[in-house]
């Protein structure tokens, strides 16, 4: 099973292929300046060999497509063809209580446009970018892994803010907390590095 994995804003595309049986990295690569009046640089390292090419990109879609071609490359890709593609896994930041791993659907797509105020550098090209490649890609399962599935287990009288209980409810206001995966890894890093599990960490 390959899993590509995708990292996106407003312009970029950055990305790694993990073969996930032998747990390993097979590539990574980027792509800068989609949807600028500019040429792009669309690079791809496989196995220590760096390829580039300089093309204007208008959107998140056609950066996928580069992708999946220099990857699929008969001189220098390590996939036979896109079909090898498992999925394509994306670190969402914000839909409110859709939270967790989640396959992108259109209520998850939904929701996060619904909430770009709450996250207007990051859901607004999340939420474009995936319906690009939902139309693009039908038959690769899309993935989202939330921020904020880290803090679900925060107990409900910590998340509260010193308003109406209900406004919980009503508007959603409370500590959402965010950057989850890396607070996770910080916190399973820690207890690899220190041989321990009983630890209460400060990550920042």
């Amino acid at each position: 099973m390959h899993i590509l994995v995708a990292n996106l804003g407003s312009t970029s595309f950055k990305y790694r292929l993990y073969d996930m049986q032998s747990e390993t990295q097979l590539a990574r690569g980027g792509i800068d300046r989609i949807g600028e009046d500019a040429d792009s640089n669309c690079f791809v390292e496989i196995g220590g060999t760096r390829a580039e090419v300089q093309q204007r990109i208008p959107d998140h879609a056609a950066a996928v497509r580069i992708c999946l071609d220099q990857l699929t490359d008969p001189q220098s890709g390590c996939l036979e063809s896109v079909e090898e593609v498992s999925a394509i896994g994306f670190k969402a930041v914000f839909a409110g209580k859709l939270s967790g791993v989640r396959v992108v659907d259109d209520r998850l797509l939904e929701t996060m446009e619904a909430l770009a105020d709450v996250a207007p550098a990051h859901n607004p090209p999340y939420a474009r970018a995936m319906r690009q490649l939902k139309q693009a890609f039908p038959a690769i399962p899309l993935v989202a892994a939330l921020e904020t599935a880290f803090h679900e287990t925060i107990p409900p009288e910590y998340r509260a803010y010193a308003v109406p209980f209900d406004w919980q409810d009503r508007y959603e206001i409370r500590r959402w907390g965010f950057h989850g995966a890396s607070h996770r890894y910080i916190g399973t890093r820690m207890a690899q590095l220190l041989g321990r599990d009983d630890l209460k960490v400060i990550s920042c």
